[in-house]
């Protein structure tokens, strides 16, 4: 029954995707039991590039996603993704649900932050840039951010797994809202400034330092103007107003 759904899922047969893919799909069928360094390699080894990625690329996503986001293929155990950046797309700082292994190739330059999460409080780690075509593992703590801070749109590819079959792998994902210091479960896109339709609830109590929460409030921000330009939003304007309130008293401290 549940190859019959994957085979449902994926509509395309195997054999029709690039050989690159077809060799990283072919290695993550086999077993469930691995480790984010192995998946790693797996993406390295696939040798996969921009140009394989092409047919799922989506640079024309509504204004009010973060990025683009596609589903290249359903394993069962595991979800193969693209993502689109247009320049000045960010995603919001967020983990990946049931993930507990897996691997990010992005095909641009882009800025790339990792992050800590304790007794409520959000804390900067590091910095941990791309470089075109470099590729991350991602683990099962893993809580990030990325986006693409250039001139030049680009594409990355996601892999992410875990040792069970599930309907989502990334469903019940978080997002680090700094603005309503909330933590909000979606099983969509970790974009900023989500409706109340793609959340599923919230967990209060967030905090983080003054300069994370300046960044997340300066694109949080970046965003809501992109959209504010194409469509009257009453909610995204007070929110707007409201986050400029905040960056104000934050940015004179």
């Amino acid at each position: 029954m549940m190859q019959a759904l994957l085979e449902a899922t994926n509509i395309n047969p195997i054999e029709t995707y690039p050989v690159s893919l077809q060799k990283l799909i072919s290695k993550l069928q086999k077993t469930t039991d691995l480790t984010p360094a192995q998946v790693k390699e797996f993406v390295i080894e696939a040798s996969i590039s921009q140009e394989d990625l092409m047919p799922w690329a989506d640079f024309q996503h509504p204004v009010t996603d973060s990025y683009g986001r596609k589903l290249v293929f359903d394993g069962g155990h595991f979800e193969i993704m693209a993502m689109s950046w247009l320049p000045g797309d960010f995603s919001a700082i967020h983990d990946h649900g049931a993930t507990e292994w897996g691997a990010v190739q992005c095909f641009g330059a882009a800025e790339h932050y990792i992050y800590s999460f304790a007794k409520g409080m959000l804390e900067p780690l590091k910095p941990a840039h791309y470089l075109p075509g470099m590729v991350y593992a991602v683990d099962d703590n893993l809580i990030h951010q990325m986006g693409n801070p250039g001139n030049k749109p680009f594409l990355s590819l996601h892999v992410y797994g875990c040792q069970e079959i599930q309907e989502s792998i990334t469903g019940n994902a978080r997002i680090f809202d700094l603005l309503e210091n909330s933590i909000q479960y979606t099983d969509g896109g970790v974009f900023f400034c989500l409706p109340e339709t793609k959340i599923n609830y919230r967990s209060q109590g967030l905090a983080a330092d003054r300069e994370t929460t300046l960044k997340q409030h300066y694109l949080m921000s970046d965003r809501l103007h992109r959209i504010l330009k194409t469509q009257k939003n009453a909610d995204l304007e007070e929110k707007l107003l409201l986050l400029q309130s905040q960056i104000q008293q934050l940015s004179s401290r």
